[in-house]
Protein backbone atom coordinates (compact mmCIF):
# COMPACT_ATOMS: atom_id res chain seq x y z
CA UNK A 1 0.00 0.00 0.00
CA UNK A 2 1.29 3.77 -0.35
CA UNK A 3 3.28 5.36 1.88
CA UNK A 4 1.39 8.48 0.76
CA UNK A 5 -1.04 10.15 4.10
CA UNK A 6 -3.60 13.05 4.62
CA UNK A 7 -2.35 16.32 5.17
CA UNK A 8 -1.52 15.80 8.72
CA UNK A 9 2.15 15.21 9.59
CA UNK A 10 3.32 11.54 10.88
CA UNK A 11 3.72 13.02 14.14
CA UNK A 12 0.16 14.32 14.24
CA UNK A 13 0.53 18.30 13.49
CA UNK A 14 -0.93 20.01 10.71
CA UNK A 15 1.21 19.85 7.53
CA UNK A 16 2.19 23.63 7.15
CA UNK A 17 1.13 24.23 3.20
CA UNK A 18 2.28 27.80 2.31
CA UNK A 19 2.22 28.21 -1.71
CA UNK A 20 2.54 26.00 -4.47
CA UNK A 21 5.78 24.36 -5.67
CA UNK A 22 7.44 22.95 -8.64
CA UNK A 23 5.30 20.62 -11.08
CA UNK A 24 6.30 17.06 -10.95
CA UNK A 25 4.35 16.08 -13.72
CA UNK A 26 1.10 16.14 -15.92
CA UNK A 27 -0.39 13.20 -17.93
CA UNK A 28 -3.18 12.56 -19.81
CA UNK A 29 -4.58 8.75 -17.61
CA UNK A 30 -6.48 6.22 -19.96
CA UNK A 31 -7.50 3.06 -18.66
CA UNK A 32 -4.68 0.58 -18.06
CA UNK A 33 -1.82 3.64 -18.76
CA UNK A 34 0.26 4.56 -15.34
CA UNK A 35 1.76 7.99 -14.95
CA UNK A 36 4.71 8.28 -12.84
CA UNK A 37 5.81 11.67 -11.46
CA UNK A 38 9.34 12.68 -11.55
CA UNK A 39 11.30 12.73 -8.18
CA UNK A 40 9.32 14.54 -5.06
CA UNK A 41 11.57 17.03 -3.47
CA UNK A 42 9.22 18.43 -0.84
CA UNK A 43 6.94 16.65 2.52
CA UNK A 44 3.67 17.58 0.41
CA UNK A 45 1.83 17.18 -3.43
CA UNK A 46 -1.01 18.90 -4.73
CA UNK A 47 -3.12 16.56 -6.86
CA UNK A 48 -6.00 17.56 -9.04
CA UNK A 49 -7.76 15.24 -11.17
CA UNK A 50 -11.24 15.07 -12.86
CA UNK A 51 -11.84 11.41 -12.50
CA UNK A 52 -11.38 8.84 -9.50
CA UNK A 53 -7.68 7.73 -9.53
CA UNK A 54 -5.36 5.06 -7.73
CA UNK A 55 -1.82 6.68 -5.95
CA UNK A 56 0.93 4.86 -4.75
CA UNK A 57 4.61 6.25 -4.04
CA UNK A 58 7.11 4.39 -6.15
CA UNK A 59 6.97 3.24 -9.64
CA UNK A 60 4.07 0.92 -9.36
CA UNK A 61 0.36 1.45 -8.56
CA UNK A 62 -2.56 -1.31 -8.61
CA UNK A 63 -6.05 -1.54 -8.08
CA UNK A 64 -5.44 -2.24 -4.74
CA UNK A 65 -3.51 1.13 -4.01
CA UNK A 66 -5.48 3.74 -1.70
CA UNK A 67 -8.29 5.26 -4.41
CA UNK A 68 -8.01 8.85 -4.24
CA UNK A 69 -11.02 11.61 -5.19
CA UNK A 70 -8.68 14.34 -6.46
CA UNK A 71 -11.56 15.88 -8.50
CA UNK A 72 -11.74 18.79 -6.20
CA UNK A 73 -7.76 18.87 -6.27
CA UNK A 74 -6.07 17.72 -2.38
CA UNK A 75 -3.10 17.77 -0.68
CA UNK A 76 -0.61 14.62 0.50
CA UNK A 77 2.13 14.41 2.78
CA UNK A 78 4.56 12.77 0.21
CA UNK A 79 8.60 11.52 1.39
CA UNK A 80 11.01 13.14 -0.41
CA UNK A 81 13.13 11.37 -3.11
CA UNK A 82 9.98 9.36 -3.87
CA UNK A 83 8.10 9.19 -6.99
CA UNK A 84 4.37 8.84 -6.95
CA UNK A 85 2.43 6.65 -9.98
CA UNK A 86 -1.24 7.02 -10.52
CA UNK A 87 -3.49 5.18 -12.57
CA UNK A 88 -7.62 5.64 -13.47
CA UNK A 89 -9.81 3.86 -11.28
CA UNK A 90 -12.14 1.00 -12.99
CA UNK A 91 -14.98 2.47 -15.42
CA UNK A 92 -13.21 6.09 -15.27
CA UNK A 93 -13.51 8.08 -18.22
CA UNK A 94 -9.86 9.34 -19.78
CA UNK A 95 -8.52 12.34 -18.25
CA UNK A 96 -5.80 14.45 -17.15
CA UNK A 97 -3.86 14.60 -13.78
CA UNK A 98 -1.71 17.28 -12.40
CA UNK A 99 0.77 16.86 -9.66
CA UNK A 100 2.52 19.50 -7.63
CA UNK A 101 4.95 19.99 -5.07
CA UNK A 102 3.66 22.36 -2.34
CA UNK A 103 5.84 24.45 0.33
Amino acid sequence: MSEVTATIERNGSVLPIVTPGVSRGKSGLTQGATFTTQVIQSQAIYVFCKSLIHLAEGTAVTDADAPIDARGGCYLNANRGKQISVRLLAGEDPTTVWIHEVR
